[in-house]
């Protein structure tokens, strides 16, 4: 389902028509494979354990609670309360609206590792992304081998699809700009952080339940204010 956003910034506006871009790239995929891939309305084997997102996954994901009904709003919030309660015991000096700056990888990995195994508050009771048009870029690209267009086959994907691995004329056809990708993405973050934090910095990451902790503290005015 399409989502409609107000653009304000060119690098804001790359964003959505990357995702959008990517959204049909994935369908392809799975109209031409679909004995390999398992991905539909349902399946939520990627769905579970805490992982960091950018800035601009943030909006995406604080605009995606909005839009819920208020008593969708309030299940999720309930959830995502009981996660930020365990990230908080892994991080106590996190301090609201709970952004990571220049946390590093493995400071992330060791907060992921404390709070592992938990379903995303946006899981709903019959297996659907209650926010599946406004879900993070990570989400989109689950699923399929990753292959970069220069660097070839790297990372891990799902392993309910592509069992037999990806050789021949197949990595060709998986092969994507993954840099061109996060350079977009990196772009609109650091945009993002120079209106949030007041001045621009690489490498914020914040924590979906922590977005929906601090959606109406944090996240609510700066939508309303139309900051991004």
């Amino acid at each position: 389902m399409p989502f409609m956003v107000l653009f304000f910034s060119p690098v804001m506006r790359r964003y959505y028509e990357l995702l959008q871009a990517l959204d049909q790239w994935f369908a392809s995929m799975q109209a031409r494979h679909p004995e390999q891939m398992q991905c539909r309305k349902g399946c939520a084997f990627c769905c579970h354990g805490l992982f960091d997102i950018s800035l601009a996954d943030a909006v995406l994901v604080a605009r995606g609670f909005e839009a819920l009904p208020a008593g969708s709003r309030a299940r999720v919030s309930a959830r995502a309360r009981t996660i930020q309660r365990a990230i908080q015991r892994q991080a106590p000096a996190l301090l609201p609206p709970y952004l990571l700056q220049e946390p590093g990888s493995d400071r992330i990995d060791e907060i992921v590792s404390g709070v592992s195994g938990t379903a995303c508050p946006f899981l709903g009771e019959r297996n659907e992304c209650l926010i599946y048009a406004h879900r993070p870029l990570a989400c989109r690209m689950e699923g399929v081998p990753m292959v970069d267009g220069r660097e070839g086959l790297f990372g891990d994907w799902c392993e309910l699809n592509f069992t037999e691995g990806v050789k021949g004329a197949l990595t060709d056809e998986l092969a994507l700009d993954y840099g061109g990708m996060q350079g977009t993405e990196d772009a609109l973050s650091r945009h993002l952080a120079g209106l949030i934090l007041g001045s621009p910095a690489d490498n914020v990451a914040v924590f979906i339940p922590s977005v929906i902790v601090e959606f109406e503290g944090f996240w609510k005015p700066h939508l309303a204010q139309g900051v991004f």
